[in-house]
């Protein structure tokens, strides 16, 4: 494994009926994401949470919302633990896309990942704040975003103060889309 490799999660997929015989289709650091059913013509995922930021991100009341955030149906509760001694969080969400080799969704996620990298290398000397304050650049600078993406920005911002998490605008999975090519923030946050 490439040393500067984000680890994937060893856990096996946990045991509970909701997602026996359910095909995985992704691991992160964090989290497992298995198929669920297609309901009114809405593709679905299980995504089986280990880190409290990540449920906070799908779950909390205050979480961001809107045009670029997740769909979350429902909450699933908890089953086990995983290796890092957190409970594992069953959630269920709508069915993202990475995002394909070009396309408004691809420039648009290139130019936020591309601003982000640039403002994280201005403020790198703030070591571990450097993240927070290059989202907050990226939020209040006017760089011809659309209002949805600068409110969502913003909101995110918030989201990672409140929460006391570490933005992540770089990795390739935290931005997806949807099938209308609808550039969505799928897990742009981790614990410290």
């Amino acid at each position: 494994m490439d040393s500067n490799a984000t680890p994937i999660i060893a856990d096996p997929v946990p045991d509970h009926p909701l997602l026996k015989g359910r095909r995985e289709i992704g691991r992160g650091e964090s989290t497992i994401v298995v198929e669920a059913d297609t309901v009114d013509g809405q593709e679905r995922v299980f995504k089986i949470l280990s880190s409290p930021t990540d449920y906070a991100y799908y779950t909390a009341p205050d979480r961001p919302t809107g045009r670029h955030f997740p769909v979350v149906f429902a909450d699933h509760g908890t089953v086990g633990k995983s290796s890092r001694g957190f409970p594992f969080h069953i959630v269920e969400v709508e069915r993202l896309y990475p995002l394909p080799g070009q396309g408004d969704a691809v420039e648009l996620a290139t130019k936020i990942s591309t601003s982000y990298f640039d403002a994280c290398m201005a403020w790198r000397n703030f070591a571990h704040d450097m993240g927070r304050i290059a989202l907050h650049h990226l939020a209040v600078t006017p760089m011809g975003w659309s209002d949805a993406l600068q409110e969502s920005l913003k909101a995110l911002e918030e989201f990672s103060a409140e929460y006391d998490a570490l933005p992540d605008l770089i990795k390739a999975d935290n931005l997806m889309m949807r099938k209308d090519g609808t550039l969505v923030f799928s897990d742009p946050v981790f614990m410290e």
